[in-house]
């Protein structure tokens, strides 16, 4: 009798479960939000200020300075579809990439999220997907980071990047012996980063999935 009743409600649970998890990790990020530009932070505050050039409510002071951020994004957007966007990329990652410390982590976030945008180009987009073999049983898909070999004492070697799921520039420069890395054909390097983005569920166009 317990199953019976149980058994259709841990189902109805397993099938909603995607849609709950959802909700959390869209509620998890928006405390993470709040908690970086809510009003009693230095840029809520800002956008605060911003506001009471529209109003002098100060309920309604911080939901007006949202309101022109937002369509100064939009502006900004239009402006990043022109022929401006390789300018104004330039000028950004050179600004960002001169503050001490912070730079070290905007420049591969910033070549990963184009990436995955679709945006031509990058230092990443230059390296190859490749297949490199552990073993006689396991092969890991990893980014070719140089074309060209290296020797460091032991015959010649492919500099090889290792990426990380879900966070694929978090991986690991290694040496690889040529005859273990071999490239992978019909894979582009950001369907590489969305196969690992998305930890594998985003399927490889070029690998046949059994």
């Amino acid at each position: 009798m317990l199953r019976r009743v149980a058994g259709p409600f841990v189902t109805g649970l397993v099938f909603l479960a995607p849609v709950l998890l959802t909700i959390v990790i869209l509620q998890w990020l928006s405390g993470y939000v709040v908690a970086a530009l809510g009003p009693g932070t230095i840029v809520g505050g800002a956008l605060a200020r911003g506001g009471m050039l529209v109003t002098q409510s100060p309920e309604m002071a911080f939901l007006a300075g949202l309101g022109i951020a937002a369509l100064f994004v939009w502006a900004l957007g239009l402006l990043v579809q022109t022929q401006a966007r390789a300018r104004l990329e330039g000028g950004l990652d050179g600004l960002m990439g001169r503050i001490p410390v912070l730079g070290g982590f905007y420049r591969p976030l910033a070549q990963m999220v184009r990436m995955i945008g679709g945006a031509a180009g990058g230092e990443l987009q230059g390296m190859a997907p490749v297949s490199v073999r552990f073993g006689d049983d396991t092969e890991v898909l990893a980014l070719l980071a140089a074309p060209q070999t290296f020797d460091i004492g032991d015959g010649p070697r492919h500099l090889v990047l290792l990426p990380t799921a879900p966070v694929p520039v978090g991986g690991a420069l290694v040496f690889v012996a040529v005859d273990r890395v071999r490239r992978v054909p019909g894979i582009g390097v950001d369907d590489l980063a969305k196969f690992y983005v998305s930890m594998g569920t985003i399927p490889l166009p070029a690998v046949a999935r059994r």
